[in-house]
């Protein structure tokens, strides 16, 4: 009797199910969270062209990701640049907008934004919050807008330097991306 009850049954369809694959987004090996922000009609198809200049093993819903990254790296080497004057940015940078002179960016179009989720890693989430914060108290930003800003970096830094490589991981790129600017 003791061995009937330490035998776990399974039933036919739960058997049957095990196999089967799974519908919807596909697994990650890290949860991504969700992240609202505004972006046009024009910003998705910038993304939508990134995506395809990207290389073999990262798709779309790893640009997020890596626009995210790169505008933390950004700041951290612009933060850096001024680290012996007790600054988080250069004394002339005193608006959004020159932040994006001062990275040779075109400055973003005036368009209608529609309210959008972006799935990211926790890391990037983290990341996000730490530099809209900052470019919140200094400029006033909303997220939306630092991520408008994470976009056109990363836009620059896939035409300044395409990746050569025809396969790489996200952590890879990643890499590669804190390589060039620190």
């Amino acid at each position: 009797m003791a061995d009937k009850e330490d035998k776990v049954h399974a039933g036919t369809m739960a058997a049957l199910l095990k196999e089967k694959p799974k519908r919807g987004r596909p697994r990650r090996a890290v949860a991504r969270q969700n992240v609202y922000v505004a972006l046009s009609r024009e910003q998705k198809e910038i993304m939508k062209r990134l995506a395809a200049q990207l290389p073999q093993g990262l798709v779309r819903a790893d640009i997020p990701d890596l626009a995210i990254t790169t505008l933390a790296v950004r700041m951290e080497a612009l933060r850096r640049a001024v680290a012996d004057r007790s600054r988080e940015i250069p004394e002339g940078i005193t608006d959004l907008d020159s932040l994006y002179l001062l990275w040779d960016l075109p400055l973003p179009l005036p368009g209608e934004a529609r309210w959008t989720s972006l799935r990211v890693s926790p890391q990037e989430a983290i990341e996000l919050g730490r530099v809209q914060g900052t470019l919140h108290v200094i400029f006033g930003t909303t997220r939306s807008e630092t991520f408008s800003l994470a976009l056109a970096l990363l836009q620059q830094l896939l035409e300044d330097y395409p990746p050569k490589e025809e396969k790489m991981t996200l952590n890879e790129m990643r890499q590669k991306i804190t390589g060039i600017y620190l």
